[in-house]
């Protein structure tokens, strides 16, 4: 992976009151799990539920239901085509799936875990109709083929470069949601954050010639 800088801003936007919950702002819940100091080493669900806790989550509702296999299954293969192990672990490895599902599970309302699981049902029938398989059966280069087409076919209209707003934005298209979602697991985890990051000083180093229309997503996720 090519990642220069990774910027997370959990001030930007406007709170809306669609996202509280008994009290609880769930965009301060995402910008606490960003700015912990304590990272999981491997994302389980016992501690991703414990950090959504600690960082203010209200205790899930009782009529919150865990990830089916199937589910979980076509998660972590999506979670492995979009962070890859390369010279450093890839999504499954750091638990990004573990970590995924619990926020299904325990952060989101019932209208997104609802939208988030058809999903992934739907990406199942794009690998079926595509390849004639379940997408965690899929290869490798199977599964990118997958994912790049529910990307041409998601359009996003808002205009941020903040993950915690397009995670928060009630029409953010399932794929952008997945990618963010994995993306926030990853580089919550030890192996994200100590092994493929690295710190760059502002300002950064000098770039004698940059294309201002494609500058912003160097540098952001």
């Amino acid at each position: 992976m090519n990642i220069t800088k990774v910027h997370f801003d959990r001030n930007a936007g406007q709170h809306h009151a669609a996202h509280e919950e008994r009290g609880v702002s769930r965009r301060d819940v995402l910008g606490a799990l960003l700015a912990a100091t304590t990272l999981a080493a491997v994302w389980t669900a016992p501690a991703a539920a414990q950090a959504l806790k600690a960082a203010g989550a209200p205790a899930a509702a009782s009529t919150a239901q865990p990830l089916t296999a199937t589910e979980l299954a076509t998660l972590t293969a999506a979670a492995e085509t979009i962070i890859p192990a390369t010279d450093t672990p890839g999504a499954t490895e750091a638990g990004v799936p573990q970590f995924v599902a619990t926020m299904v599970a325990n952060w989101m309302t019932a209208d997104e875990a609802a939208f988030f699981r058809k999903g992934l049902a739907d990406l199942d029938a794009g690998a079926q109709q595509r390849h004639g398989r379940a997408f965690a059966a899929c290869s490798a280069e199977q599964g990118a083929d997958v994912l790049q087409a529910l990307r041409a076919a998601s359009p996003y209209g808002g205009r941020t470069f903040s993950l915690t707003d397009r995670i928060l934005d009630p029409k953010s298209p399932f794929y952008l949601r997945l990618r963010d979602l994995v993306v926030l697991g990853y580089f919550t985890s030890e192996v994200g954050s100590n092994r493929e990051l690295r710190y760059m000083p502002v300002p950064g180093k000098f770039e004698s010639n940059v294309d201002i229309k494609t500058w912003p997503y160097q540098v952001v996720i």
